[in-house]
């Protein structure tokens, strides 16, 4: 009882400590946030606070959006989360928004891009720099090649760009430099009027000299990428676009198969990116594309890739700096 007691008594001294009463602490003055700089992946939240009663807004809300100090991130990029007190004060965080892509970085693009370290590819639309960096790593180049020449077109191949509905669409202007920060070109393609979509083909085409030969070889290369991509998990499909009028979109079609002129395995993707003109990169797990299963090719006007401007927006620039599959 003695011991029951004592412990009774050390109860109570603690008691008297916790209800005397501490000297109210001064409310803070100057607006701060708990950080200044921060990374979310897209589609995930980060919850930002502020010492004093604020109200928050986003510099860009297609690439970072916030509410009651929560940010989630919407798309690759930077956005500035600004918050502003009631007396005027502003405090800004720095949201680096990551969505499995790595923009391209300062110095040496080829070496620190992420999308060029895969382990094998297979290429639509690629600047000539970025194929050479990547090298033999190039299972096959399916972009296309445009040419007079009857040589060459045995040596290329005849895969043709074209454009549904021409005139509906006129050529673009590259401005800036290409997606890895080089000097290089790009395809760009301006809606002028009317249904405006095209795609990257394989055909033979008399005007142009393309050979049968170049023709067999392309259609073995496509036949050749279902046993290769097995794995629709380490596979991804990588494209990097630039969009110059708000509210334009695309819709962007991989097919997968084409026997006897009869289209299947087809993967269709939509973007919406926001018309800042600059690049936005996106890549999807070949997995998470829904309809996508590669097959056999033997139809001579297979088409391979295929892009839709979805809506259509009269004077709307579709800047394409690349498009290919690759293997982590």
């Amino acid at each position: 009882m003695k011991a029951n007691k004592i412990f009774a008594v050390a109860l109570a001294a603690l008691a008297l400590v916790a209800c005397k009463k501490t000297p109210d602490e001064p409310k803070p003055t100057t607006l701060a946030l708990n950080e200044t700089e921060i990374k979310v992946q897209v589609d995930a939240t980060f919850q930002l606070t502020a010492n004093l009663e604020v109200r928050w807004a986003s510099s860009d809300e297609a690439v970072a959006t916030v509410a009651n100090g929560l940010v989630k991130g919407i798309a690759a990029g930077e956005a500035n989360i600004t918050a502003t007190a009631t007396d005027g004060q502003k405090a800004v965080c720095k949201v680096t928004v990551e969505g499995g892509t790595t923009p391209p970085p300062a110095g040496n693009p080829y070496d620190e891009f992420a999308q060029l370290q895969g382990k094998a590819y297979y290429v639509f639309f690629l600047q000539s720099g970025a194929m050479d960096y990547l090298g033999d790593k190039v299972l096959y180049y399916f972009g296309p090649n445009n040419h007079n020449d009857e040589t060459l077109g045995k040596e290329q191949g005849s895969r043709w760009l074209y454009i549904w509905n021409n005139p509906a669409v006129s050529g673009g202007t590259a401005v800036g430099t290409d997606p890895f920060d080089m000097a290089e070109g790009w395809t760009c393609i301006k809606q002028v009027d009317g249904w405006c979509s095209g795609g990257l083909c394989v055909a033979i085409n008399g005007d142009n000299n393309v050979s049968e030969e170049s023709v067999t070889e392309d259609f073995a290369a496509l036949n050749d990428i279902q046993k290769n991509i097995t794995n629709y998990d380490e596979w991804y499909f990588a494209i990097a676009l630039k969009n110059n009028t708000q509210g334009a979109g695309y819709d962007f079609e991989i097919i997968g198969s084409n026997v006897d002129n009869v289209e299947s395995g087809k993967g269709s993707i939509h973007i919406d990116p926001a018309a800042t003109g600059e690049w936005v990169y996106k890549e999807y797990k070949l997995s998470e594309i829904k309809g996508l299963e590669f097959g056999n090719f033997n139809h001579n006007g297979s088409n391979l890739f295929v892009f839709i401007c979805n809506p259509f927006l009269q004077g709307a620039q579709l800047d394409l700096g690349y498009a290919f599959l690759y293997k982590k």
